[in-house]
């Protein structure tokens, strides 16, 4: 009898050992890399690739590597008559060139490394602490790293935009155009952002795949589009702007989604309608606002030449193909919002505020399935255990005792 029930949740375990884990990778990029150019023994994953990268890029840079040196500095710093020698780099000026793409490229590395050692050595075990398993645990490492990210990079594009002459005031984004020179703390934040953007990518195409994956790819290629075309044509006044409009809402999203992971309904379903009312502001006023302006403005302020020798690029046509771009992110973010009243109206039918865009729906089956592992290992430890426990069975007379 007793060997019998050993027997049946071992089976049951092994079953249960042999479903996917719950983490589920819809494009692995780094594993095919890796296994293509037979790079296994030299880097076992994100975090490893990224660290030793940029070892090397710090170390080439110390040996005076001229790409190297780009890649972890800014590059093309004003040298004029108003230049002083003991000025900071974040109030000197810099111009732009291609050599800027050699530090774009070297935070999108970083961001790999950053996001990994932040996920897996700080967040994973918070989340441990705070009682959070299966899925949840990786959606929560998620969240904590958005939350981080966008609020220190909300707050430096604010505090650069409220001190710029374009606070409040939407014609200052082309009076005065172009605008090549930037201070270098503008020039950090705006390509770091870049960087950033475009790690984005990547991780869309290995994380735990979503429901919207095709929404949030669109979306990460339009806005890189953005970033990038506005840097290098000098457009970088309205580019902060919208970024600090897209950050903030992102901000009010991750706080209730990582309290609903540790289980604060209640309080979740509050925040939830406090996102709700700061997306409507910001992606569907205040951005509109923004869009309208570079639909009416520039053909009043600008002469509307295509004149690359004086830096002048904003032409009808780039302006149209502009216009095209963020009509397109407004797309996207129309079709969230549409998931978002989705959720307000399982609300109000008693259910509780989730974001139902976040992971594919059988998300809830694999969490169930590990949490039942864990359950009949649990179980099957407990029976060994009390196995291994019990008093020999002895024979007398033929029958056990």
């Amino acid at each position: 009898m007793l060997a019998n029930s050993s027997e049946k949740p071992s089976k049951d375990l092994k079953a249960a050992s042999t479903k996917r884990p719950y983490k589920k990778a819809s494009a692995p990029v780094f594993q095919g890399v890796v296994k293509a150019f037979h790079l296994g023994r030299f880097f076992k994953d994100d975090r490893d690739l990224s660290i030793k990268t940029i070892g090397a890029i710090f170390l080439g840079a110390g040996l005076g590597n001229s790409l190297c040196k780009d890649m972890i500095k800014l590059s093309y710093p004003v040298q004029d008559e108003l230049t002083r020698q003991d000025e900071s780099w974040l109030t000197a000026q810099y111009n732009k060139g291609p050599n800027d793409t050699a530090f774009v490229a070297f935070w999108i590395i970083a961001f790999t490394y950053i996001r990994a050692l932040f996920m897996k050595s700080c967040f994973t075990p918070m989340g441990r602490r705070l009682g959070i398993r299966g899925s949840k645990l990786e959606r929560f490492e998620e969240q904590m790293y958005i939350l981080v990210y966008y609020v220190i990079s909300w707050t430096c594009g604010m505090t650069l935009m409220y001190n710029s002459p374009y606070w409040m005031d939407t014609d200052h984004y082309w009076i005065g155009y172009p605008h090549t020179k930037t201070s270098g703390a503008f020039k950090a934040y705006y390509l770091i952002q870049f960087g950033f953007w475009i790690q984005q990518i990547y991780v869309v195409n290995t994380d735990m795949r979503r429901k919207d994956y095709w929404a949030m790819l669109i979306h990460h290629f339009i806005t890189c589009s953005l970033i990038g075309g506005s840097y290098f044509m000098h457009l970088t006044r309205i580019g902060n702007a919208i970024l600090c409009v897209m950050d903030v809402s992102d901000v009010f999203l991750a706080v209730p989604k990582i309290l609903k992971y540790q289980g604060f309904t209640t309080i979740c379903d509050f925040l939830f309608g406090l996102f709700v009312i700061s997306w409507a502001i910001t992606r569907h006023y205040f951005f509109p606002i923004i869009i309208m302006s570079l639909y009416n403005k520039p053909p009043k302020i600008l002469d509307m030449e295509w004149d690359p020798s004086n830096s002048k690029y904003m032409s009808h046509n780039v302006r149209r193909a502009f216009l095209g771009l963020l009509y397109g992110l407004e797309a996207v973010l129309c079709f969230w919002f549409l998931m978002i009243f989705k959720v307000i109206y399982k609300m109000f039918k008693g259910g509780s505020a989730d974001d139902n865009r976040s992971h594919d729906e059988d998300s809830g089956e694999e969490e169930q399935e590990s949490e039942g592992a864990e359950k009949l290992a649990v179980q099957n430890n407990g029976i060994a255990s009390a196995t291994k426990g019990a008093p020999a069975l002895k024979r007398v007379n033929g029958k056990r005792t």
